[in-house]
C-alpha cells in the first residue's frame, strides 16, 4: 500500500527501454512512489503539468532546441517540482547552464537504486532552488 505522503516521482528518459526499467526498480523502495514514466518528452511535460510531481528525473538530449533550453521549459512546465537531470555525461559547461536553466541537480546515471533513491529524497528535501538566486 502506498502512503500519500511518499515523495511523488516522474521518470522521463528518452532512451525508452530506460524509463520503465528506473520505474520498477524506484517503485520498490520505501518513500518514493512513481506517479509516472515515459520516453517522449512532449509526454512527460503533459504529465508534469498533470500530476505536479515532486521531482522528475529527466534525461532528454536528442529532441529540441539546445540542451538548457529544453531543460529551462521543462522547469516552466511544473514550476513546483525539482528538475534532476539523470545522464550518462555531463560535457564541460553542461552542469553549470542546466542549473542556470533551473534544474536542481545533475546525476550521473550508474548509481544503485538506492543511492539515487537517496540522492532524489535529499534533493526533495533541499530548500527551493529559487532561494539560492537560480531562475527557474
Amino acid at each position: 500500500m502506498k502512503n500519500e505522503d511518499d515523495l511523488t516521482v516522474l521518470i522521463v528518459d528518452e532512451h525508452s527501454d530506460i524509463s520503465p526499467l528506473l520505474a520498477e526498480r524506484l517503485r520498490v523502495i520505501p518513500g518514493i512512489r512513481v506517479v509516472g514514466e515515459t520516453g517522449n518528452v512532449m509526454r512527460g511535460a503533459e504529465l508534469a503539468h498533470q500530476l505536479e510531481p515532486d521531482v522528475i528525473l529527466a534525461d532528454f538530449r536528442r529532441t529540441g532546441p539546445p540542451r538548457a533550453e529544453t531543460y529551462r521549459w521543462f522547469c516552466r512546465v511544473s514550476p513546483a517540482s525539482r528538475v534532476v537531470v539523470h545522464t550518462s555525461y555531463l560535457p564541460n559547461g553542461d552542469e553549470r547552464a542546466l542549473r542556470e536553466a533551473g534544474v536542481a541537480r545533475c546525476l550521473l546515471k550508474g548509481a544503485s537504486v538506492q543511492k539515487l533513491a537517496a540522492q532524489i529524497i535529499e534533493i526533495a528535501a533541499s530548500p527551493n532552488r529559487r532561494e539560492h538566486g537560480n531562475p527557474a
